[in-house]
């Protein structure tokens, strides 16, 4: 598959999830890139020849199960070859899924809460997504190769109309059950004040908590 075949394949869906899951669509394309070089090096099932779908090396089991093959990652700076498990999907679109939900551990959240698409690549790279120890530049170099800030055109140039710890309170009480949908951090700065109200649920959790 040649390159501007690949970016079409996964773009649309990329901009689409953007309100829902807050992360650029640049930043998921590029992921995608480099993490399935270019959709050529998806894990496949050793035996069968199956596809996993899995265009962002996550590990672990997915909804079609798993793929174990070998992999590189980079440790104490050297390049060494591991065997693990990845997790195997029913499409491409169901992979980009769990890419969003898995992004929205704490570990993530200066992803979702970074104002430029540097600044997530950045995120992720400090935040242990990759071994490798220049995933950053790489992403940002995809990004600026392939003008993927194109397909970023519909989110606001200035996304600190909802300050970061109003994000931040936000992701939390998406992880503590407070809120089902992600769709609930676009209204985070609305006149009614969503984040005050949560605020003193998680407030009152916290409290809750204390007690022996």
């Amino acid at each position: 598959m040649d390159a501007q075949a690949f970016i079409q394949l996964i773009a649309d869906h990329a901009r689409k999830s953007y309100p829902n899951h807050r992360i650029f669509p640049s930043i998921i394309i590029a992921q995608a890139i480099l993490e399935s070089g270019w959709g050529n090096k998806v894990p496949v099932h050793p035996a069968t020849g199956t596809s996993s779908y899995n265009l962002f090396g996550i590990k672990g089991t997915g909804p079609a199960g798993s793929v174990t093959i070998e992999s590189k990652e980079v440790e104490n700076g050297k390049t060494v070859t591991r065997t693990s498990q990845f997790r195997a999907y029913e499409s491409y679109q169901q992979s980009m899924e769990d890419h969003a939900q898995f992004l929205r551990k704490p570990a993530y959240k200066n992803v979702l809460a970074a104002t430029t698409p540097a600044q997530a690549a950045q995120a992720l790279e400090e935040a242990g997504y990759a071994t490798d120890p220049a995933y950053a530049e790489k992403l940002t170099r995809l990004i600026q190769a392939y003008n993927l800030t194109q397909y970023d055109q519909f989110v606001p140039e200035d996304p600190q109309s909802i300050p970061p710890w109003k994000l931040e309170l936000g992701n939390r009480a998406l992880q503590e059950g407070l809120l089902t949908s992600p769709e609930w951090l676009n209204k985070l700065d609305e006149p009614m004040p969503v984040w005050a109200v949560l605020a003193v649920a998680l407030r009152l959790l916290d409290k809750q908590r204390e007690k022996p």
